[in-house]
């Protein structure tokens, strides 16, 4: 086994802001998944494979061809740096055998732990304005999101659930989907990630009286949309909002205004606090309303929308303008996982189907992803496309050289 020298990583690039710790490296996380492997006859340390991965998808190289061809096409120097001890790094089907039955759990709790690792150590995340404010909530939204490509292969796994926090974009958790039992994965997925002074988002197909409890059982808070999976919910929600209740009520408003990509968006979103006898909800404090109204320049359309949600969080705890970043911030899981993952990184055209693998690829592009956000990169195909012309950069991104 070859010792791999640990480093710090990449130094701040640009005017982007980096953390101001240091990174843990991704090399020591790796190392710790265990082998499914028999010793005899084993050819190539199982950390290096999974750091030629995370390299190869680091330099936007989407397939396990692709992947494997990439060892092969650079210098040898490049691959003894990540842990190889042979002149050939392994061939597409060795990598295709190994990753199949890769413990998928295992990669998921360094995946976890080393998302863990880099929030520990930030400082409260202040909010604009006056000094004297709360901090902001940290907050991790929950979805889910199907691998079309595995689905049209009928892989037996093709659908995942995750925990992507709004403030650096990492993952902190991902659970897989069974017999399409979405609800019950992320409950699974919950009892796994820390919820404890944290705010979970979720969408309507979540807001369930189980989840809710399990959240507040976790020392956590909860922001759910209401819709009409939940009719008795949805009911005396909007019941809250009728104008002969107006002055009996605790009830404040915030808004905001954006302009940009040839559209004016205004958000309204109105919070009323709220007693168990009014709404028959595990630990409610607050139900709001948002509506949306945007402008499209080119199109020159007017578009509404109105939605309702339930909160956890007392007034005291989190104003309007706090309800609407987090309402808002749910998005994160979205615009800077799901998204990513399908265009910069392939992931729904990806037909590999065997055994663990649409999963453990998944959780690759994940990990390769938040590590791409810890370093503040914006444009993540850019600098995919950099990395590629660059690819000794990879390796301090991993931690295992010098900067």
């Amino acid at each position: 086994m070859i010792t791999i020298p640990l480093a710090s990583p990449l130094p701040p690039r640009d005017a982007a802001p980096c953390l101001s710790h240091t990174v843990p490296p991704l090399i020591e996380y790796l190392a710790a998944v265990p082998d499914p492997r028999r010793p005899q006859g084993t050819r190539h340390p199982l950390p290096a494979v999974l750091a030629l991965v995370c390299c190869a998808l680091l330099c936007g190289e989407r397939y396990l061809q692709a992947i494997a061809d990439w060892g092969r096409n650079h210098s040898e120097a490049l691959t003894q740096a990540l842990g190889f001890t042979r002149p050939k790094t392994p061939c597409c089907a060795t990598l295709h055998n190994l990753l199949s039955e890769l413990d998928w759990e295992a990669l998921e709790r360094q995946v976890r732990a080393w998302a863990q690792a880099v929030e520990a150590p930030l400082p409260p995340e202040a909010q604009h304005g006056s000094g004297s404010a709360p901090p902001r909530w940290e907050a991790v939204a929950v979805d889910g999101k199907t691998l079309r490509g595995a689905l049209r292969m009928d892989a037996d796994v093709a659908q995942l659930v995750s925990a992507l926090g709004h403030r650096l974009g990492l993952t902190h958790g991902v659970g897989q989907v069974t017999r399409g039992n979405e609800i019950g994965a992320v409950a699974a997925l919950l009892q796994q990630v820390v919820l404890a002074g944290r705010v979970v988002t979720l969408d309507a197909l979540h807001t369930q009286a189980d989840t809710a409890r399990l959240i507040g059982a976790g020392g956590g808070h909860y922001l759910m949309l209401v819709k009409g999976n939940q009719p008795t919910l949805q009911e005396q929600v909007t019941t809250l909002f009728a104008p002969e209740r107006v002055r009996a009520q605790d009830r404040e408003s915030a808004s905001t205004v954006e302009q940009g990509h040839g559209r004016i968006e205004n958000r309204w979103l109105l919070a009323v606090s709220v007693t168990p006898a009014e709404v028959d909800w595990p630990g409610a404090a607050q139900v709001f309303v948002l509506q949306r109204r945007r402008w499209t320049c080119k199109q020159r359309q007017d578009h509404f929308e109105g939605v309702y949600g339930i909160t956890s969080l007392t007034r005291a705890q989190a104003g309007p303008a706090e309800l609407l970043r987090l309402v808002r911030g749910h998005w994160t899981v979205e615009n800077r996982s799901h998204w990513v993952r399908d265009v910069v990184f392939g992931e729904d055209a990806s037909l590999v189907c065997t055994g663990k693998l649409p999963q453990v690829l998944a959780l690759f592009r994940t990990l390769v992803i938040g590590r791409l956000r810890v370093e503040r990169v914006s444009n993540l195909a850019r600098e995919t496309r950099r990395l590629a012309a660059q690819p000794a950069d990879c390796l301090r991104l991993l931690g295992i050289i010098q900067n």
